[in-house]
């Protein structure tokens, strides 16, 4: 029943009707690392060398501190109202329901997720918090969309034939949460790298790396770069924009619609795209 009621809220989106798309980018990765302030982020080697190569983000924001409620917002257009990281689960659609109404593939990979559906709230180094698809019923009611979540050692298996969404959650070392910018930012290379110089994955695939948050401040201003071969190199976006426009951009580029205040309201990334 929670995944029919999901169903009829999708369709009954004014704006999820059929909507001409704005076409950059024929699939999208997006990485998130964890709790770094812009200032600091933008000074590190790697992710300074990153935003000279890709469109660097200035004025982008997360949602909302701690964690939990900024992947939500990623993915579903809307802050919840849940209290710290405590771990809920949520009737509403996602971008995941909005992929899928126009038949196109998602895929949500998870460092040290078990598989299997699993909804612990941790598991070694792996933290659900940052795996916002599990936090909604009509996902973990559906064994076939459950399975799409699944432990990033697919990820070079699916290099081949990426999906046209694809969410990458470091754990809680990669990310940075348990070790620090250094960390991350090594990590982000090794990782990184190799698919930058993929020409056959790079073709119409859009990176978009960002922190769920900020690590100090009440302003939430973090590092957000897009890289592929259709955004300028070294251009910037200087407009406010958070994680309800990155979401935004992509519903736009896939005429998906939107879904909730958050992403129908949000300001989408422009400003940095090579024409098509």
């Amino acid at each position: 029943m929670a995944a029919l009621a999901v169903a009829l809220l999708v369709a009954a989106q004014p704006a999820s009707a059929d909507v001409p798309a704005q076409r950059h980018f024929d699939r999208v990765l997006i990485i998130v690392l964890e709790n770094q302030d812009y200032g600091d982020a933008v000074r590190d080697a790697y992710l300074e060398s990153l935003g000279k190569r890709g469109a660097l983000l200035t004025g982008y924001h997360g949602l909302s501190h701690p964690s939990y409620n900024n992947y939500l917002g990623l993915v579903a257009g809307r802050v919840f109202d849940v209290e710290g990281d405590e771990q809920q689960t949520l009737d509403g659609p996602t971008v995941a329901d909005l992929l899928e109404a126009r038949g196109l593939r998602w895929k949500a990979y998870a460092e040290g997720f078990p598989g299997h559906c699993f909804t612990g709230a941790f598991k070694g180094r792996y933290a659900r918090k940052h795996m916002p698809f599990l936090s909604f019923q009509a996902i973990q009611a559906n064994p076939a969309r459950c399975a799409r979540i699944v432990n990033a050692s697919q990820f070079k298996r699916d290099r081949a034939n990426p999906p046209d969404y694809a969410l990458y959650v470091p754990d809680q070392y990669d990310d940075g949460h348990d070790t620090g910018l250094a960390y991350a930012s090594s990590w982000l290379k090794g990782f990184l790298e190799p698919l930058l110089a993929d020409p056959a994955y790079m073709k119409g695939t859009l990176v978009a790396v960002t922190f769920d948050e900020s690590r100090t401040g009440l302003f939430n201003h973090i590092y957000t770069v897009l890289l592929g071969a259709m955004v300028r190199p070294g251009s910037r976006n200087d407009r406010r924009l958070d994680h309800f426009s990155l979401l935004r951009t992509i519903e736009m580029n896939f005429g998906l619609g939107t879904m909730a205040e958050g992403d129908r309201e949000a300001t989408p990334i422009e400003e940095v795209w090579i024409g098509r």
